[in-house]
């Protein structure tokens, strides 16, 4: 596959996109992307398969679903429901001979798991007439797919072709390709997808038919999307064919601009946790770009530097239900003092991270109701530091509670990202604003990670310090 260059891609004031001879580059470097028996080829450089050739491994079952409602429910009601739907995706989706085949029906083929700035490759192939189908971003719709020589769908602009937004507004210059693109009915298909922030290019069989282009919110009109979120491949009551399906996660510099670094290892020291010994390991194992805690004993690690004005980015996952644990900011020098094992910082702001397990276990342990924390990203100061709570309001009014539910239980992945500056905290959980505060004091001091009793594993850990009052 080739990269479109026929059409310049323009870029973005503060986000450049490709260049013409970053193009013709990517395109030398892609190669073609199926092989001669038409099973699944090796990914480009710089890219994993989302497909594998043989099944359907780290894909699940999702409809059109409101990204607010994935976390609703008891974990068993979750369960249940996405059992439900991988046995509906099993009824219509299968994998013959290297390709994805779907019969048009039921749920859509979802990654397993969530997506923020990426580059997509992938091939399909509409194998009868007056198909109709897309591909969600962060489970948003959608990339446009369908026949557009089919007259029943004229009055609808499939006659412009695929590739285009086109659950965007009627006025949105990306409801519609910018040529039409499309190969003919039987033959394959060949797109990249590029999305960063809310932005996206899509290049058709090597034409550029949307440029740069936000995607709407289809859930919350009007609002940001979410900043993380599954791919998804629509079911319309079509077959439609689809292979070499390829990704390349844009890093953090790529992703959010100058000043982003990784965090790791040689960036924090211990506190009052346990040091690896000849026997064991310690509480906190550095490996593979991420970081394992044990969660015993309860303590923290600690920057090596203080920090001030700050974006944070983290993925975090429990490995045991009711796990306990949570990101320290601000944390100030003397609160760190002759801490002993077992005991936290005395001061600090806490951005909580809680599985949903715990409220079942507190209930049941301490025989009150769990209605003064959450599970789903609280964010309250800790002992001598002191911070203005949004709204919503815990019953005493120390904690920001969440204004929605979108953390997910053990043993999924979640991401966090965190903004801090100028004594205000805000805190989005999987791509949603939900909680902080402001009027922190103090706000400088060492940011921290905590271990709290039960396992937790941390990765992607990236930092990017902020002049004051930064936009």
């Amino acid at each position: 596959m080739t990269i479109g260059c026929s059409r310049a891609v323009r870029p973005a004031d503060s986000m450049p996109l490709f260049t013409r001879a970053a193009c013709l580059a990517l395109a030398v470097a892609a190669g073609p992307l199926a092989s001669a028996t038409g099973h699944a080829a090796e990914p480009p450089a710089g890219f994993t398969s989302l497909f594998n050739g043989r099944d359907l491994a780290g894909w699940r079952g999702r409809p059109h679903f409101d990204p607010r409602k994935e976390a609703e429910g008891t974990s068993e009601e979750r369960a249940k429901r996405q059992a439900d739907w991988n046995a509906d995706l099993a009824q219509h989706w299968k994998v013959e001979n290297g390709v994805i085949v779907s019969d048009g029906q039921g749920v859509y083929l979802t990654t397993d798991r969530d997506y923020g700035d990426f580059e997509m490759r992938i091939e399909w192939k509409l194998p009868v007439a007056c198909v109709d189908s897309g591909i969600y971003l962060r489970a948003n719709p959608q990339v446009q797919i369908w026949d557009p020589d089919c007259e029943r769908d004229n009055k609808l602009g499939n006659q412009k072709g695929s590739g285009g937004l086109w659950n965007n507004p009627p006025d949105s210059p990306a409801k519609n390709p910018l040529v039409k693109a499309d190969a003919p009915i039987g033959e394959w298909n060949t797109a990249t997808i590029l999305m960063k922030g809310d932005r996206v290019t899509v290049v058709l069989n090597d034409e550029t038919v949307v440029d740069n282009q936000p995607l709407a919110n289809s859930f919350e009109k009007g609002q940001p999307l979410p900043t993380r979120g599954p791919i998804q491949i629509q079911t319309h009551g079509a077959p439609l064919h689809v292979r070499n399906v390829f990704i390349r996660e844009l890093t953090a510099a790529e992703t959010t601009g100058a000043g982003w670094r990784d965090l790791g290892a040689d960036d924090f020291t211990n506190v009052n946790c346990d040091l690896p010994a000849a026997d064991k390991p310690g509480t906190w194992t550095w490996k593979d770009g991420g970081v394992h805690c044990t969660g015993q004993p309860v303590g923290v690690i600690r920057t090596k530097f203080p920090v001030t004005n700050l974006e944070l980015s983290l993925d975090w996952r429990h490995l045991a239900s009711g796990g306990n644990s949570g990101v320290f900011l601000w944390a100030p020098a003397a609160a760190l003092e002759d801490v002993p094992p077992g005991k936290l910082p005395r001061g600090g702001i806490e951005v909580q991270i809680l599985d949903h397990g715990y409220t079942e276990q507190y209930e049941k342990s301490s025989g009150k109701k769990a209605d003064w924390f959450t599970t789903h990203g609280d964010v309250f100061p800790v002992g001598t530091s002191t911070m203005k709570p949004f709204p919503p309001l815990s019953p005493n009014g120390s904690r920001s509670f969440p204004t929605a539910q979108h953390s997910r239980g053990t043993p999924e992945w979640n991401h966090y990202f965190v903004r801090a500056i100028d004594g205000e905290v805000r805190l989005w959980v999987n791509g949603h604003q939900v909680s902080g505060g402001a009027a922190c004091t103090p706000a400088t001091g060492f940011l921290c990670l905590e271990s709290e009793g039960a396992p937790v594993e941390f990765r992607n850990l990236r930092i990017r310090q902020l002049s004051p009052s930064a936009n």
